[in-house]
């Protein structure tokens, strides 16, 4: 007896396999450094425009592997038009993204600076909470699994890196430690699933890129 297979099921497994590339991976843990850059620039910017300023990242991030998927991917494994369905979805996701960023690195950056106004170990946790739905939503959204495992991983960082803070000198309540060593790890676990697909499905001699 032959399965039969809705068409939302399909594009659900259509999209799983397209965003198995990694740039979602290097996306993620270049995005990372948003908690660990202002950190610096604030000496000589102050706490708002270090911050601030960082925010336009997010955005050559998106738009600069979205271009490079379009250009140096599509063309080796094909191209998928969504329907009405997963574009909300994926409209929504980058709206709750946006926002989750925002808000974690407004508590992170002020956390730095006024720690003891809130008090003892609260603004790590509010991070992490953030951080942990932040995570979920987009794992949910995306029907991506390992995005809740970042989730949990991340959401530990602003914790352990109190932690090393307040117990091993770490500077800025070690958040260059544990997000940037973060950051460090996802980008390399991005590169190299790209590269392994770059090197399964490669371009024909006459279609290769420059």
């Amino acid at each position: 007896m032959t399965e039969k297979i809705s068409l939302k099921d399909l594009e659900q497994g259509l999209f799983k396999d397209s965003i198995q590339d990694g740039i979602l991976d290097i996306q993620i843990g270049l995005l990372l450094l948003m908690f660990v850059l202002p950190i610096y620039l604030s000496p000589a910017l102050g706490d708002f425009w270090s911050s601030a300023i960082f925010l336009p990242f997010w955005f050559l991030v998106i738009f600069g592997f979205r271009a490079y998927r379009k250009k140096v991917i599509q063309p080796r494994i094909g191209t998928i038009k969504y329907g009405t369905y997963r574009k909300k979805r994926l409209m929504r996701l980058n709206i709750i993204i946006v926002i989750v960023n925002v808000i974690a690195l407004i508590l992170g950056v002020y956390s730095f600076f006024n720690n003891s106004a809130l008090g003892g170990w609260a603004p790590q946790a509010m991070i992490s909470i953030i951080l942990l739905i932040g995570f979920s939503l987009a794992g949910y959204m995306m029907d991506t699994p390992r995005l809740y495992l970042y989730g949990v991983l991340i959401s530990t960082a602003p914790v352990i890196g109190e932690y090393l803070y307040r117990n091993h000198g770490a500077s800025h309540h070690g958040f260059p430690v544990t997000f940037g060593s973060l950051s460090v790890v996802l980008v390399a676990i991005g590169l190299i699933i790209l590269t392994r697909l770059l090197r399964k499905f490669p371009l024909p001699p006459a279609e290769s890129l420059l």
